[in-house]
């Protein structure tokens, strides 16, 4: 029978990661998809020949920084353009741009609010310091702060320092920031609308949370982790990964090769294989059955216990807890081939923030009238909507002269309160969400060679994730650091021995695509004895 030191199942972007430093630590590894391509919610296919486009994901995924340097993922062909970060397309026919040069940015700001361009540097600064604050607690465990055990006496320890040397003021700014809604917090900052509705639906584009919820101001911080210039800086750049997140999929999967690592894709796990309370290998859909020393899993908590084993061999209460952690889908995807560019005519040609997307804007009051909607289980009648033209970066992904239209929409609920989504709901869906794009780019039905859209049920059906949940679980406080998925499963380990979880399902969830399966990596490397 085949046997590896470690099967990872599912070839998402954590799970690759995983692999991939498994792998480099001298591992013999095995990667199984089940599907056809590598990436998961981020694997790209044609809409029709020529046209590539992420399927699932709007395609602004990447990766922390530290985790394409120590994997050298350059050297297998990953490469990223730094963009400015988007237009907001207001309801009033204008526009507010991001720009990473601090002095433009500023002046962009200007034009709507003379305070808000003052407002933007405190606003930065304060930002820049809670993502210090936060940036080393991704790349690590958390782990169950009740455990007693010296590593958890000693981590304890380490927060309670680093919190004891800061002043008070700047525990009275981190207190705000984790406790306050986003619209209380940019009350403190800017007075323009639309600069507030720009940062908050920035921030909470495919969350459970609306602008007004408390603890959502936090979600302001995911845009600033990675940022390295200080206050006098603009808005944080987008990164596009050159091809496309399915370009990061496939540097990744090169790395796990490059070490020694194999990869089956369309390769099914339908069950764990479980020997004196330990998991000893999987069985394929096939009845193909390998082993391992370790098994970790890339597919959400719901799907990992609730599908791949007997419940009864789970611990007492176990699936009861599984059960709890809330997995609902908030967003749907449209995808489009146009055969020429869309225009905007809001903005000015040629405007280079425009590279980073584009959001038709709301208000901070439509954006919570559809978080409602959302939790009612209603159909969106104002969704949020975002949209990236990824071929004005990069015009490989489709035939000379012809672009895709990457269209996320948020607030869009997995189960609608009077049925089901069926055929004609979604062509509801997308005819409001053609509509409004439209509204803002006369012309664009002209231009649609292709159209698909998948709700939340279609994105579970497709790619496995439970609910269409491409958080893998909602990202409310109470689901976040030591309590996601929960405390006893917090540090990657489970109660079945040998098995380890590497999704967003666990920390640090979305934020940093790859943290997940780097930390996992790193415990299992330990357990395996290898090098790290």
């Amino acid at each position: 029978m085949e046997r590896h030191d470690a099967i990872i199942i599912g070839g998402g972007l954590n799970g690759l990661t995983a692999a991939a430093y498994l792998a480099r630590s001298g591992a013999r590894v095995l990667l199984l998809e089940r599907n056809a391509a590598l990436g998961g919610a981020d694997a790209s296919y044609e809409i029709v020949p020529g046209f590539t486009i992420p399927r699932y994901s709007l395609g602004t995924s990447t990766l922390p920084a530290r985790i394409v340097s120590e994997l050298d993922l350059a050297r297998h062909g990953l490469r990223f353009l730094r963009v400015d970060g988007g237009v907001s397309l207001l309801e009033d026919g204008g526009y507010i741009a991001s720009y990473r040069d601090g002095a433009i940015h500023r002046r962009e700001l200007a034009r709507h609010s003379l305070k808000d361009a003052d407002g933007w540097t405190r606003f930065r600064r304060d930002m820049l310091r809670g993502a210090q604050q936060l940036r080393p607690l991704l790349a690590g465990a958390t782990g169950d702060p009740t455990r007693r055990s010296f590593s958890t006496l000693r981590r304890l320890l380490k927060t309670a320092s680093r919190w004891g040397e800061k002043d008070v003021g700047e525990l009275h700014d981190l207190t705000r920031l984790w406790t306050l809604s986003c619209a209380d917090f940019l009350d403190d900052y800017f007075r323009s609308d639309a600069v507030k509705a720009r940062l908050a639906s920035d921030a909470l584009a495919g969350t459970s949370l609306g602008p007004r919820a408390p603890t959502g101001a936090r979600h302001l911080l995911g845009a600033f982790i990675d940022e390295t210039a200080g206050a006098s800086g603009g808005a944080p750049a987008r990164v596009l990964a050159i091809g496309g997140p399915a370009a990061i999929a496939r540097a990744l999967g090169a790395a796990v090769e490059a070490h020694g690592g194999m990869i089956r894709t369309e390769a099914e796990v339908t069950d764990v294989l479980l020997r004196e309370g330990g998991a000893r290998g999987v069985v394929l859909a096939n009845g193909e059955e390998i082993q391992a020393s370790a098994i970790l899993s890339d597919l959400d908590l719901k799907r990992t216990f609730l599908a791949l084993f007997p419940w009864s061999a789970l611990p007492d209460g176990f699936v009861e807890r599984v059960g709890r952690f809330r997995m609902r889908g908030v967003s749907a995807k449209i995808n489009i081939a146009l055969d020429s560019a869309p225009e905007f005519q809001a903005v000015p040609e040629g405007c280079p923030a425009l590279l980073g997307g584009m959001r038709l804007a709301t208000t901070l009051d439509k954006m919570d009238r559809a978080s409602d909607d959302w939790r009612d289980g209603i159909p969106p009648r104002a969704p949020l909507i975002d949209m990236l033209v990824p071929t004005l970066a990069d015009p490989t992904l489709a035939p000379h002269g012809r672009h895709v239209l990457s269209v996320a929409v948020h607030y869009v609920p997995e189960t609608l309160h009077d049925g089901v989504w069926t055929g004609e709901r979604r062509d509801e869906l997308t005819d409001l969400v053609v509509e409004r794009i439209a509204e803002a780019s006369p012309g664009i039905r002209d231009r649609i060679v292709a159209l698909e859209t998948l709700t939340p049920p279609d994105i579970e059906s497709e790619v496995g994730i439970t609910g269409g949940d491409l958080s893998h679980g909602e990202t409310t406080l109470d689901q976040m650091f030591f309590n996601r998925p929960s405390p006893a499963l917090a540090g990657y380990e489970t109660p079945i021995r040998n098995l380890y979880l590497c999704s967003q399902s666990v920390h640090p969830g979305p934020l940093g695509v790859g943290n997940a399966g780097a930390n996992a990596a790193a415990l299992v490397a330990s357990f395996l004895g290898k090098r790290g």
